[in-house]
Formats: C-alpha cells, sequence, structure tokens
C-alpha cells in the first residue's frame, strides 16, 4: 500500500478527499437536557428543555447466568428531583413499567434481572421534564461493556465489524418499542459475499429478539457485516452483542448499531505497537461502489498520513489493518474515513485487541460521525465513567487547527464542578488529548468535558468486573 505524508496540515484539511473539518459548533453550554432529534445521528443530549425525553437502550444479558448481568444507569444533572416511567423488554409478553425518581445531581441504576428473566432486555426510559442521560453497561464473563442509550428509533441498522470466528458468538438484539409487530429484513455480507437471510421476519410488540448471526448466514467468519431495514416505515433499536472465543480474539462488547450510514467517519483513539491489533471494518449497504479514504491525524510527527483510497464494492465489507502503515508512528492517533465521491454513505467500525500476559481482548467502536449540518460538539458527557482511578479514561481530538483546552466537570451533589487538576487541559491544535480520570471520588458519576473548539471524545474503560483490557465508548455529545 503506497502512503502518502501531507506536510502541511492546513493542506490536508482543505485537500483530502474533500474532508469536512470546518465544523460547525455552538460554543455555549447549558445545563444538559433532553429532546428528540429530527435525524437520525449519535445519540446525543439537546441542551434543550423538552417537556419529556425519551430514552432507547437496546439491551443487556439479563437471564440469570452466572456471570453475566446488566444494568440501565439515569443520571440526573438537574437542581429538582425528576420522575420517570422504566419499560423493560424481554420476550414477548414480558413488558414491564415501573416509575422511578432521579434526584437532583444524582444516579439511579435499574437493574434488568431485578424484574425480569430473558436473554438480553432492553428498556425505554421517560423522563417528564426533558432532562437526564440514560446509558447501559451489560457484563458477561469477559468483561463489561459500556454503551449509550440512544435518543431516537431508526428504520435502518447497521454493523460493519462482525466476527463468528472458532467459538466467537455474534448476536443482533433487536428492540421494538412500539405496540405493533415490526416486519424486518435482515441482510449479511461476508468475505464470500452478501446475501438476504431473514425477509419479512417480525418483531412482536413490546419485545427483544436476540437473533444468532451463525444461524441464519454466517458461521466461522472472520468478516460479518448486517444490515436490519424495517419495512413500511416502522422503526425500533438494534445492538449487537459479541462473545470473542478464537480466531486470536477473547471479550465481549455490546454496542449500538449505526442508524443511518454517512460519508465521513471519525475515531479520536486509534493504537498502533507492539502486542495492538487494529483493523477497520468498512461497510457499503448501498447499490455503488464507494471510495473510501483513510486519513491519520494527530501524530506524534505532527505530520498526517493519507494512504491509497479503498474500494468497497456495492452490498459488500472490507476490512483494513492499520497495523504496517508506512509512515505512522507508534502510540495514538485519530483517523477520518471519508468517501471520495461526495456524500456517498458507508459504514465503519474500528476492533482493536491487545494481547496481555499472553492473552487477547477485543474492543469494538463505531466511528463518530458529524451531524448531517457538519456539526461537532464542544460539549460532551457520560453517565458511566471508569469505577476506580484510570489513566487516558478520556481521548480528546481537536478537529481544527487551532489550539484550545478541555474542562472535565463533575456532577456532585452541589450541582457541575471542575475536576481538580483538569480545568484547563492543553488541547493541540489538530491534535489529542489524553485525559486521566485519577480521583475516586469522580467514579461512576456523570461528568461533563467542555471544549474551546469542536471535538470527537472517546471513554477507554477498564473492563469490570477484573477483566483485562479495556472497552471503549463514545461520549455523549451536548447539543443546542
Amino acid at each position: 500500500m503506497i502512503t502518502r505524508r501531507i506536510p502541511m496540515l492546513a493542506v490536508t484539511v482543505a485537500a483530502a478527499a474533500g474532508l469536512v473539518l470546518a465544523t460547525r459548533s455552538d460554543p455555549a453550554t447549558t445545563a444538559p437536557s433532553f429532546a428528540s432529534l429530527e435525524t437520525p445521528w449519535m445519540p446525543a443530549l439537546p441542551a434543550e428543555a423538552a417537556l419529556t425525553s425519551t430514552w432507547f437502550c437496546p439491551g443487556v444479558p439479563a437471564s440469570g447466568e452466572e456471570g453475566t448481568g446488566g444494568e440501565f444507569v439515569v443520571s440526573n444533572a438537574g437542581p429538582e428531583t425528576v420522575t420517570s416511567r422504566v419499560t423493560l423488554l424481554g420476550a414477548e409478553g414480558q413488558a414491564t413499567v415501573r416509575a422511578l425518581e432521579v434526584p437532583a445531581h444524582g444516579q439511579v441504576v435499574v437493574e434488568a434481572a431485578d424484574a425480569l428473566t430473558a436473554p438480553y432486555v432492553g428498556a425505554v426510559v421517560e423522563i417528564d421534564g426533558g432532562g437526564g442521560l440514560v446509558e447501559q453497561r451489560a457484563t458477561q464473563e469477559a468483561g463489561s461493556s459500556v454503551a449509550p442509550c440512544t435518543t431516537s428509533t431508526s428504520s435502518e441498522w447497521y454493523f460493519a465489524e462482525g466476527f463468528t470466528a472458532g467459538d466467537s458468538v455474534e448476536q443482533l438484539v433487536l428492540m421494538n418499542p412500539f405496540d405493533r409487530t415490526v416486519i424486518v429484513d435482515v441482510g449479511i455480507a461476508t468475505a464470500q459475499g452478501s446475501l438476504e437471510p431473514l425477509e419479512g421476519h417480525p418483531i412482536p410488540p413490546q419485545s427483544v429478539e436476540v437473533i444468532d448471526v451463525s444461524t441464519i448466514a454466517a458461521r466461522d467468519e472472520q468478516q460479518v457485516a448486517a444490515r436490519i431495514e424495517a419495512h413500511g416505515g416502522a422503526s425500533l433499536v438494534a445492538g449487537r452483542a459479541q462473545r470473542y472465543d478464537g480466531g486470536g480474539r477473547l471479550g465481549y462488547t455490546m454496542t449500538l448499531g449505526a442508524p443511518v450510514a454517512r460519508s465521513q467517519w471519525w475515531f479520536a483513539n486509534g493504537l498502533k505497537g507492539e502486542g495492538i491489533t487494529q483493523r477497520f471494518s468498512i461497510y457499503n449497504p448501498t447499490d455503488e461502489d464507494v471510495q473510501v479514504q483513510p486519513l491519520y491525524l494527530g501524530i506524534t510527527t505532527d505530520t498526517p498520513v493519507l494512504v491509497d483510497p479503498i474500494t468497497v464494492p456495492a452490498g459488500e465489507v472490507v476490512t483494513y489493518s492499520s497495523d504496517a502503515v508506512d509512515g505512522l508512528p507508534d502510540g495514538r492517533h485519530a483517523i477520518l474515513f471519508d468517501s471520495q465521491d461526495v456524500g456517498q454513505p458507508f459504514v465503519v467500525e474500528r476492533a482493536i485487541t491487545r494481547t496481555i500476559e499472553g492473552v487477547p481482548t477485543t474492543s469494538v467502536l463505531l466511528g463518530g460521525m458529524p451531524r448531517d449540518d457538519a456539526f461537532v460538539p464542544t460539549a460532551w458527557t457520560l453517565a458511566i465513567g471508569p469505577g476506580e482511578p484510570t489513566e487516558d479514561a478520556l481521548i480528546v481530538y481537536n478537529t481544527t487547527n487551532a489550539a484550545g483546552t478541555v474542562t472535565v466537570q463533575a456532577v456532585t451533589p452541589d450541582g457541575l464542578q471542575n475536576v481538580p487538576g483538569l480545568d484547563a487541559v492543553t488541547l493541540p491544535a489538530a491534535g489529542i488529548a489524553t485525559i486521566p480520570l485519577a480521583d475516586a471520588a469522580v467514579a461512576d458519576t456523570q461528568l461533563v468535558i467542555q471544549a474551546t473548539a469542536p471535538v470527537f471524545v472517546e471513554r477507554s474503560l477498564p473492563r469490570e468486573p477484573g477483566a483485562r483490557g479495556r472497552s471503549a465508548a463514545w461520549a455523549v455529545p451536548v447539543v443546542g
């Protein structure tokens, strides 16, 4: 593969495949609250008040098996107690509703298995007054996996980085929060091509259905992409649970899918080095081939690296490893994938496998994306952070050519307070800031990350309880 070094970042920003680094942002911030977003995007927390907010969590394990479990964390950054209703959904006919009060500047944890027994239990959380933030944490013996719940349903969902090699298990977790059956088609793409193994498949009202990918199409495959499409304008929520056991991977992830294909995807916390394998799966769910341009940014040499475009045929998935890219130094980097054909959509996920004491552990993350109007936030938040002091817990990438600062705040009983030592972290121009969360007092509290420039913010969380490695998750954008 040919690698090109770009001598000037300003030239890169202007010329590399029409990149959208001239992002829009709203610098003013207010207390986080929630309202519905009109178009599919990342899970986000609008800063404008709403009468009621609704969050959809795709699902956590609730079978009762030893070593498995899951919970939903409802956070309230506001000064008043808020009331909410939590609807927990399992198999058909298992829906149950409970009232919930979340104290001012506090959190409430809802354990899924306390209410239902099912392979996976999803949640719909309705919060009066529009405040609140909801995330989920799924746990298997291989460790925990954190994911933001979503602020909207979608008629289409995509997954690029599937894996069923060896004894690995990939499951599509489909939640229908509505009172009517949703009919879906499921498409699968592997190295052998694409097919549609399920057509006209019903998801019963107010239920969660788990589909084992190996049983419908892709057994012992190292690359598997999936598409879920609802009929007739209906919508649902789709997650993917993966237990890795073989093919060079171990571990567990539970992630939300992509509700839309886009022409640009970002990652803030790419890694290269000994004992690390990083691959990207690029899925093209459209009817036309797409040319995808990777660009490495924020590297220690301050010189971006542009590699040759990658062709992804219509309906297929292609994997791409950055482990041997010429000119890319060891260490941390950001990476942007951009369509050379303006506006042509695709989906990208990243899988990082770290070998620790001879044991591989894998974490997967869907790329981040600007909103469809090119907006990238300056403020992000999260309900679930590391449960213990953690180095490099937050990775912040500055999408602009201007240096700035990052401030991390915690939601405390006295309101929003700066975390000591994190009130003005240097944010390099077009560079990366790695932020430790070393204060035990902020473990598992809601945090707000405020930057002076548009940024992407990844979490790198220790796998709990006591498992090796890290799991990756985005923080939640705050928009207004």
